[in-house]
Parts: structure tokens; C-alpha cells; sequence
């Protein structure tokens, strides 16, 4: 289930197996504030379906504990089916509190939330941190990462670049800095060849566009929009480059690390679960221009042979590690276990 708010964006659909049921809406529930009342209609209407609907589903899963999940945590309460919530971030914008600094009931929906769900699937360290702080019970918190698709071959053996490419992959809001990203490229390119791809959309573009304009850098940079298909832009990445204030774990990461391109990015939330500085990727202090340029002249300077073992480790990171196969069993695991839990108990 999901919101739908534009006209164009079909109500129900099937993709690849999976049936998606979208709720209209003027604006997204997660807001609340002037938009408390599309999050009251989600409210309603996820409550009413689930329970309409409750005799043809075992388990509830919630993406974030933002307020969107208010509705399905009261709903798979009501008709007695367990409900787990998987958080997407964690520290400053860790999505309790988020709820909690709402005006409007903040306290009220984020107390609903703790209270109520069955269990929580952190993917960090750090998020397993701001559930202590929460008080929430550690039984009821699973520790599952995200997962990539490993691909068949790596890019190729190819030696660190000349010309190195850098890519970034996601929403462009305030949140990901990439006006930290450009002035760092700014700040590295009269030394460095470099070229960046950004790909995705967002709300921040016309803003970054007019940067890019500003610093000169129009044919460093190259602003793709969304890609259905991201990966011939990661076959083109040497380094793949964030510059993200707050961060869950990163699935745009993962997938790039999967391919053997080596990260550059800040040193929030998940991401140390998955970089190590210097071994398989760079860190770098959030909003930190300084700290980001000296990272890419780090990265741009790798001898051919570090690259490579570099690379490497990246992508060995990822299949030791983080490869989706497991992470998919221990999702199912954890299904069972809670719907044989739930069923042990209704007895």
C-alpha cells in the first residue's frame, strides 16, 4: 500500500508479482502538520482496508516509523496480526524522533508507534542506539542490513582512471548536501580531471542546477534525472560519492559497492557498519566541503594496483555481507517467527 498523489500514477497495479494498492491523496502522509489531514485520510483508509481485507494477509510490514506508520501499526492491531517496522534512519533524524518534534500530536503518535508494533528491524548500529534511548525493549528490535543484487562480474580490472568518474544516486533534497558535493568537486577539479554523474530528482534540482552554473562546472557535471536503470551509470563510476547529512543504509551505496566502485562518502548512521576509511571506501565529516575535497584528491590518487584491491574489497563487503539472498531468509525467518509467536498466543 501506498500514497498516490498525482493524477497520472495508477491506482492499482502488479509489478513483478507484487500487488500495489495506492490510496489518493493530496499530499504525503508522513508530513502532518498543514498536511495533517491527508494524514488522517491515510490513517483511516490503511485501517479500514486492513481491515477489510484481514483474512487475506499474515503480517504487516511498515517502511519507516514515520507518521505514515500510525495507521498500519492501530490497523494490524486491531484485527490481531503482528506488525513490524523497519526504520530508515538513524541519530539526529532517527524516524522516532522525527514524529516526536511533530506540533500536532507529535509525542502522542510517535508513544503509539513504540508501544504497539510488534518488532523493529534496524539496519546499524546506531539505529539498535536510538531504540535503547527510546526505550524500547531490545527483544523486539532485529539487526537485518539491506541487501544488493550481487552482479554477475564486477565492472572490469581496469586501473584507477585518469579522468575518474564519480556518481551519486538518489533524492536531491537538502538532506543529501549536494551543494556540499559540487563545491567539493569545485574545490578538487583544478587539480583532478574529474567528471560527476548525478542521477535522480528531487525538489532541490533547479537550485543545484544554478550552482553548478555558478562554479563553472557545467562540463564537469551531468544531471541524468531518474534512471529505471541504473546500472550502465554505475558501469561508467569509478568512486561513488555521498555527501548525505543523515543516512539508513544506503541501498544506492550497496549496489554501487556490489559493482566494485569504491565509496566516498560522510561518516553518518550505517554507513561505518559498511566502510571502512582507507580499506574499501573514504569517509568524510557531514557538510564538511573541506573534508570532502581532501577525500576525492585521496581517492583520485590511488596507485593502479590500490585501486584495484580497493575496488575489490568493496565488493567482497558487500557479498560477504550484504547479499540479498540472506537478507531476504532472515526477513522470512523473522515472519515466522512472529506469525507462529502471534498464533501461539491468540490460542
Amino acid at each position: 500500500m501506498a500514497p498516490r498523489t498525482f493524477a497520472d500514477t495508477p491506482g492499482h497495479e502488479v509489478k513483478d508479482g507484487v500487488r500495489i494498492k495506492r490510496f489518493t491523496l493530496r499530499s504525503f502522509p508522513n508530513l502532518g502538520g498543514r498536511h495533517f489531514f491527508s494524514f488522517l485520510w491515510w490513517t483511516l483508509r490503511i485501517i479500514w482496508w486492513l481491515w477489510l481485507n484481514r483474512t487475506d494477509y499474515d503480517i504487516v510490514h511498515v517502511i519507516h516509523a514515520r507518521l505514515h506508520a500510525v495507521g498500519p501499526v492501530l490497523g494490524s492491531r486491531l484485527v490481531g496480526k503482528p506488525c513490524i517496522i523497519k526504520f530508515g534512519r538513524g541519530g539526529s533524524e532517527f524516524d522516532i524522533d522525527v514524529v516526536e518534534r511533530k506540533r500536532l500530536l507529535g509525542p502522542q503518535f510517535a508513544s503509539i508507534i513504540k508501544r504497539y508494533t510488534t518488532g523493529f528491524v534496524a539496519n546499524s548500529a546506531e539505529m539498535t542506539t536510538d531504540t535503547a534511548r527510546h526505550g524500547i525493549a531490545t527483544e523486539r528490535v532485529y539487526r537485518i542490513p539491506n541487501g544488493a543484487i550481487l552482479p554477475p562480474e564486477k565492472r572490469s580490472d581496469r586501473p584507477a582512471p585518469s579522468n575518474p568518474v564519480f556518481l551519486f544516486m538518489g533524492r536531491l533534497d537538502k538532506g543529501k548536501a549536494i551543494d556540499v558535493m559540487l563545491r567539493s568537486i569545485a574545490a578538487s577539479h583544478a587539480d583532478i580531471p574529474l567528471r560527476l554523474m548525478i542521477v535522480g530528482d528531487g525538489p532541490e534540482r533547479e537550485a543545484l542546477v544554478a550552482l553548478t552554473d555558478e562554479l563553472r562546472l557545467n562540463e564537469r557535471v551531468e544531471f541524468t534525472g531518474r534512471m529505471e536503470d541504473v546500472t550502465p551509470a554505475i558501469l561508467k563510476a569509478d568512486f561513488y560519492l555521498s555527501t548525505s547529512l543523515s543516512e539508513g543504509m544506503s541501498n544506492s551505496m550497496l549496489e554501487s559497492m556490489s559493482f566494485g566502485a569504491i565509496p566516498i562518502v560522510t561518516r553518518v548512521s550505517g554507513v561505518e557498519d559498511m566502510v571502512s576509511d582507507d580499506k574499501n571506501g573514504f569517509l568524510f565529516e557531514a557538510g564538511d566541503t573541506a573534508s570532502c575535497a581532501e577525500a576525492i584528491r585521496r581517492a583520485a590518487a590511488l596507485s593502479p594496483e590500490r585501486y584495484l584491491e580497493m575496488s575489490d574489497e568493496a565488493r567482497n563487503t558487500i557479498s560477504r555481507n550484504f547479499g540479498l539472498d540472506m537478507v531476504v531468509e532472515r526477513h522470512l525467518e523473522l515472519y515466522r517467527g512472529l506469525i507462529d509467536k502471534n498464533a501461539t498466543a491468540a490460542q
